[in-house]
């Protein structure tokens, strides 16, 4: 027989499904918490006591995302793909996600900078620290300069996309976001990688998947 504390984990996954589905086939903005409520078949009451707000929703479902993503790339390059595209890869799917919620994106980088908390499980912090588990590595297979403290290399490139996503949010046009990714992101492997290293030329990407 499932625990107290089991249900209320399964309702809270419940809730979590209802609205990721109708957040994809709606849109963010025109899905109503009356809706979740209905499609996950549950009360009201049910719903604000696991979540206060749409956006407390959207920030679970995005570090639920990115979570599960991570641990596929980590395994990707653990298996031999190179570090540095996969490290370009995570960031152009992320701001593919900015994109995908336009409406939030601003509100998500100046939290971030506001609420500045190492210890968080906020995607934004996993991604510092994947920054640097993937650095460490290109380091190890001499794809990066050792002479560079990895720390601020991650800072650099998390620095970076948190500028380029808030410069983004006053003209946030469909692709742009992911095109000045790509053009930081080559800049920054033209500074840090090793030398005989060749800087692979920027490609459109389109509908960028982990």
């Amino acid at each position: 027989m499932a625990s107290q504390q089991d249900r209320r984990a399964l309702t809270r996954q419940k809730i979590l499904n209802a609205a990721g589905e109708l957040f994809l086939n709606s849109g963010f903005e025109k899905t109503t918490i009356a809706q979740i409520v209905a499609h996950a078949n549950i009360v009201k009451g049910t719903f604000y006591q696991h979540f206060q707000t749409k956006m407390d929703l959207l920030l679970v479902l995005g570090r639920q995302d990115n979570a599960g993503r991570v641990q596929n790339l980590i395994t990707l390059v653990k298996a031999g793909a190179s570090p540095l595209d996969t490290l370009q890869r995570y960031y152009l799917v992320m701001a593919q996600w900015f994109e995908t919620y336009p409406n939030v994106a601003e509100d998500i980088m100046l939290s971030v900078i506001r609420m500045h908390d190492p210890n968080s499980d906020l995607p934004e912090y996993i991604a510092h620290d994947f920054t640097k588990l993937m650095l460490k590595i290109a380091q190890e297979r001499k794809e990066v300069r050792a002479d560079i403290n990895i720390n601020n290399m991650s800072i650099a490139i998390g620095g970076t996309f948190i500028s380029a996503v808030i410069d983004w949010c006053r003209n946030p046009v469909n692709g742009a976001l992911q095109e000045s990714c790509q053009t930081c992101f080559q800049i920054f492997l033209q500074g840090v990688q090793a030398s005989g290293k060749k800087v692979a030329k920027a490609k459109k990407h389109k509908g960028v998947r982990a």
